[in-house]
């Protein structure tokens, strides 16, 4: 199945720049990543989901692209990202790309990458409201040595056959059940190259599934901690092999104890995300 992607060129009221809209009819993954890349560059943050980016691949989300990459829009059940190339800011491609996307529904999630005032104010004023922000946290020291595993805790990496089993503890984890990823999401993820199994360690209580880790590339993919599991330092320890795995590692934490955690063991926060929620 390929993605489903919209062709438009006109749209309800004039817009200064109508008759120049078009937009592609087939994935155009290389197109988008120049776009996002170059939009890092010039804002000095990220500014795409890259799982969403991936579903959009696969077929599971929606997406456009304009004809001569110069914005791109992606829509999943429950988040929205846009991208505007630096040079065509201000002109209200952002405000009719958002009025398209809201189209397929209402209610929906948006990041203000860099927690930027300009995006966190423009969401705003088209009734999303704060929902989570997210610190970049980085360690700038020498990669801590391994930690030692207490009997009868032990890591070991994702093998094949135990996808069921760790989706049933990622769920019964996430506070808010629309952030919980499906077993579609957990296998795309798993075939992609920066991310592949190897790096992914599950944190096991003798035969329990408690935690898990995952690492992409230096940055801290996934972390979490079965609650039955803290106060006993395995949370520390978790974080510590990490550490241990990367050469600077570096990941993004809420204010929640995983905060405090990457606090005390000598990360500096370096940024931050703001994710606004659109509800009717």
């Amino acid at each position: 199945m390929s993605p489903s992607f919209s062709y438009q060129r006109h749209t309800p009221g004039r817009v200064p720049f109508e008759d120049a809209f078009s937009w592609h009819g087939s994935v155009c993954a290389q197109g988008i990543r120049a776009l996002s890349e170059l939009c890092a560059r010039h804002d000095g943050h990220r500014n795409l989901d890259d799982g969403l980016l991936q579903q959009v691949l696969a077929g599971s989300a929606q997406a456009w692209l304009e004809n001569q990459g110069r914005a791109y829009v992606q829509r999943g059940a429950t988040q929205l990202e846009l991208l505007i190339h630096p040079q065509w800011r201000g002109q209200g491609w952002g405000s009719w790309l958002l009025a398209k996307a809201l189209e397929t529904g209402p209610e929906v999630t948006a990041w203000a990458y860099g927690d930027r005032d300009s995006t966190v104010q423009w969401l705003e004023r088209n009734q999303f409201t704060s929902h989570r922000l997210l610190y970049k946290m980085v360690f700038q020291e020498a990669p801590p040595p391994p930690p030692e595993w207490p009997t009868p805790w032990r890591l070991e990496t994702f093998q094949e056959g135990q996808a069921e089993e760790w989706h049933r503890l990622h769920v019964g984890l996430q506070k808010d059940p629309v952030r919980a990823w499906s077993l579609d999401r957990l296998h795309l993820q798993l075939k992609q190259p920066e991310t592949p199994p190897s790096r992914f360690w599950l944190l096991w209580e003798g035969v329990q599934m408690r935690g898990y880790v995952w690492l992409k590339q230096d940055e801290i993919f996934l972390l979490a901690l079965d609650p039955a599991a803290r106060g006993q330092g395995i949370g520390r320890r978790l974080l510590q092999w990490a550490m241990s795995q990367a050469e600077q590692a570096w990941g993004f934490c809420d204010q929640s104890e995983t905060l405090g955690l990457y606090r005390k063991l000598g990360f500096s926060e370096v940024g931050r995300d703001r994710c606004l929620r659109r509800c009717t």
